[in-house]
């Protein structure tokens, strides 16, 4: 099964979304119903050139929990290969209709609406209640939050998909 998490420019969300969601599967939380099949992620951007570094911020917001990010290196969406992708989760429901409109056989959800949480439905703007806010150009706390956001999304994944993905019993 291969997963590609979505966001405008890389930096952030969709790296933050990936390295918590790897962590999950390297601590063995996270299985396939075939335990032959294996689990790849990875994670792109709309706005981005290929090869940049991420914001500081979602570095040490992910440091601060295990995983390390100080590596990677943004990914432009023209060099992911979508029709081998199987599920492609999105920070925004912008992103989530723009991935539409490029691939429209892609299976594409945004993040929150695949885990079944949602924030303020009659806030008068659903798509405020389906987005996880950018905390670009915020501070290190605007990123812990879009951390645990995106953790308690991808816990909530695993608790309601288990015809993609299982939580492994320990």
């Amino acid at each position: 099964m291969r997963i590609v998490f979505l966001c405008s420019g890389n930096t952030c969300r969709s790296p933050m979304a990936e390295g918590i969601f790897k962590k999950m599967i390297d601590d063995g939380d996270v299985s396939l119903p075939d335990s032959n099949e294996n689990i790849e992620v990875s994670s792109a951007g709309f706005s981005t050139y290929s090869g940049e570094e991420i914001a500081e911020y979602a570095v040490y917001a992910c440091r601060r929990h295990g995983i390390d990010l100080s590596d990677y290196r943004t990914t432009n969406i023209s060099d992911i290969d979508f029709d081998d992708v199987d599920l492609v989760l999105t920070a925004t429901v912008e992103n989530r209709e723009k991935i539409r409109r490029f691939y429209p056989d892609v299976n594409a959800y945004t993040i929150k609406e695949y885990s079944g949480l949602y924030d303020d439905l009659d806030s008068g703007n659903p798509s405020n209640a389906l987005d996880i806010n950018d905390p670009s150009g915020g501070g290190l706390g605007d990123y812990v939050i879009c951390y645990f956001k995106i953790k308690e999304a991808l816990e909530n994944i695993l608790r309601t998909h288990k015809e993609f993905i299982k939580k492994v019993e320990k």
